[in-house]
């Protein structure tokens, strides 16, 4: 009995130094949080957006009058911007939604709407874009609470989705590695195709 009292102390003290798994923290490394993502959607609520309309020419479209000593002025609107809004979902191992952390890439494949690994030999690689979601600011600021998808718009579209009538079928294909607790990582893949 007297062993027994004499070992208690130390066993306490050996709890107390074992940091055990840290849940939180200035990095993103998950370290051991159990809600990891462990699957990814692209989620139907993508879609192409449309900027406002360009606002209407002023009054007098050759600009000022020439009694004015004022050079005209281009007074053509601007087009209206063109984005595709895409909206990923993460969902950890219970299938409850989650945030993620890793190195995303959104893949545009185009026009007949398939990545080039498939059969198709007309598709080819439209647009890369790269968003770094280990940013913890950038993470939270893409983030969208209300539908707890990560709503990423995508600019800079090639003229074939931006043209007025287009018709195109659009394929997305998103990837990320995601970090694990034991330092290893997994490779998340999902395609969407996107019919205007």
């Amino acid at each position: 009995m007297t062993r027994l009292l004499l070992l208690l102390p130390f066993l306490f003290l050996t709890a107390c130094a074992s940091s055990g798994p840290s849940f939180l923290g200035g990095t993103p490394n998950p370290g051991g949080w159990p809600f990891v993502p462990t699957s990814m959607r692209i989620f139907p609520l993508t879609h192409i957006e449309r900027g406002s309309p360009p606002p209407a020419p002023p009054a007098n479209p050759t600009g000022p009058s020439p009694a004015d000593n004022i050079p005209p002025q281009d007074v053509t609107p601007p087009p209206a911007s063109v984005r595709i809004i895409t909206h990923l979902e993460f969902r950890d191992a219970w299938g409850d939604s989650t945030k993620a952390i890793g190195q995303l890439v959104i893949l545009l494949y185009g026009p007949g709407g398939r990545p080039a690994s498939s059969s198709a030999s007309d598709d080819t690689q439209q647009g890369r874009y790269e968003i770094d979601l280990s940013d913890l600011k950038r993470n939270a600021e893409l983030y969208d609470p209300a539908t707890r998808t990560y709503r990423i718009p995508l600019a800079g579209l090639p003229s074939w989705i931006t043209q007025p009538g287009a018709t195109p079928r659009i394929t997305l294909r998103a990837e990320v590695k995601a970090p694990r607790a034991d330092g290893t990582s997994v490779m998340m893949v999902d395609e969407y195709t996107l019919a205007r």
